[in-house]
């Protein structure tokens, strides 16, 4: 029996090993207030067998719509593997040392985008206009004109998710006869394992 988590941490390896563009990347969705799925590109910042981690800023939209409605899912696609999983579960926020020590890795304008989301405006707030938002990027940047001045925000926290859904595709171009499967965590902690038509 394959372990799907297993299949998508060989599959992300490979894809960061080949250079794919789409490598740190996934698709998440959510529901909004409304019921509509909200998807958009986030970085990953690991995939393990205890899940997959992101790092957010608590008020974002993503969590907020996550507390009005839990069901999520992921996509993961990488051309160079040609290989693509879907994956829902549930979910935890959390800190750790390690999403400290990457943020004081993070290039100077990184974090200075993460105190604007804090000192000036929340993610997806509306602007009066693009000005608008350099003008207030850059009043942070003038006040924070040293990146040892510098501290990781509160805010940012770690958004862990935790599969007990996952679907896998390996694509095939050479004849079409792609390899699709179904993996369903059991409650004995094991996968169950089901073959799809592609």
């Amino acid at each position: 029996m394959d372990n799907p988590i297993d299949m998508l941490i060989d599959s992300f390896q490979q894809a960061k090993a080949a250079g794919d563009t789409n490598g740190p990347f996934f698709a998440m969705t959510t529901l909004d207030e409304f019921g509509f799925p909200m998807s958009r590109t986030v970085t990953v910042r690991e995939i393990s067998a205890a899940g997959i981690v992101i790092y957010i800023n608590r008020v974002s939209p993503k969590i907020e719509q996550l507390k009005l409605n839990p069901a999520y899912e992921l996509l993961f696609f990488w051309p160079s593997q040609l290989r693509q999983f879907r994956v829902r579960g549930s979910y935890e926020i959390f800190e750790n040392e390690d999403q400290r020590r990457s943020w004081e890795q993070k290039p100077y304008a990184g974090k200075l985008y993460d105190l604007f989301q804090v000192e000036g405006l929340a993610q997806s707030s509306e602007l009066p206009s693009r000005e608008a938002y350099l003008e207030t990027a850059a009043e942070i940047s003038a006040r924070f004109p040293e990146e040892s001045s510098l501290e990781m925000p509160h805010e940012l926290v770690c958004l862990g998710f935790q599969p007990d859904y996952v679907e896998s595709w390996y694509g095939d171009m050479k004849d079409r006869l792609h390899d699709r499967r179904l993996f369903r965590l059991q409650g004995d902690g094991n996968w169950s394992e089901q073959v799809l038509v592609p």
